[in-house]
């Protein structure tokens, strides 16, 4: 079963102000990043646009933002109206899309973890490399497939992942709560690690690496160590870095 994003845009863009997709997760996100200062960048599974504002904010020459969701589409397109920056929005499948155009660096924010089979991972693969200039870097943040913790080890911060087993295909639940107690179910699908690395190499990407997420500076100056903890040592999220050779 996957995630109908049309259903939930506007409850999931709230999910994105919880304090560890600020402090950790876009943290983690924009130092993998590196520095975008007059780069071509295309954010695939942008959802309304989130993270493809934050990168042309960030320096980069020109942002494309890709999604299969129209509603997603249609609320970062609203967002752009009000609020111009030059970005473009295009509503297409990351497993079979063309651009006609190659960028400097391919994002994506939770893109990989919707591939439900090792066939699905390569034509996501197969699109990135395919959009990326020679040199050009692959840069997202994903669901850990190494993630042996219990369902609300993850509460604290707004939000439970309920693995549904280890085997290839089975289902990832995420559940993000707001404050009156209600909550968004999205589904990611578990993928090992050998086989991300497998199908990311095969295509074309090389240097494939995975990075822990980390804490800002602000995120611990405002809430401590202690509170970041969990979060820490679990890993429920994490970096995956490469380079198309």
């Amino acid at each position: 079963m996957s995630t109908n994003y049309d259903l939930i845009t506007k409850e999931y863009q709230a999910s994105k102000m919880l304090p560890w997709r600020i402090k950790a997760e876009a943290y983690t996100f924009f130092k993998l990043l590196g520095n975008l200062n007059g780069l071509e960048v295309l954010d695939l599974a942008c959802g309304e646009g989130f993270y493809t504002r934050q990168i042309k904010l960030h320096g980069a020459a020109s942002v494309t933002g890709v999604d299969i969701s129209a509603g997603m589409i249609h609320l970062a397109q609203e967002i752009e109206a009000k609020n111009p920056l030059g970005l473009e929005y295009h509503i297409h499948d990351a497993m079979s899309m063309d651009l006609n155009k190659k960028f400097d660096i391919v994002c994506a924010s939770y893109l990989l973890n919707y591939a439900q089979t090792a066939d699905d991972l390569a034509r996501m693969a197969r699109v990135i490399a395919h959009h990326l200039k020679p040199g050009g870097r692959f840069v997202t943040v994903n669901s850990n497939p190494d993630f042996p913790f219990p369902v609300d080890s993850m509460f604290h911060y707004g939000f439970t992942r309920e693995d549904k087993g280890v085997e290839e295909g089975n289902e990832i639940i995420f559940s993000f709560f707001k404050p009156d107690g209600s909550h968004i179910e999205v589904i990611n699908y578990h993928l090992h690690k050998s086989t991300h690395d497998k199908a990311l190499t095969q295509e074309g990407l090389s240097h494939v690496q995975w990075h822990p997420l980390e804490i800002s500076p602000e995120g611990i100056e405002e809430h401590g160590d202690e509170y970041w903890a969990n979060i820490k040592r679990c890993q429920p999220v994490i970096g995956i870095t490469a380079m198309k050779a």
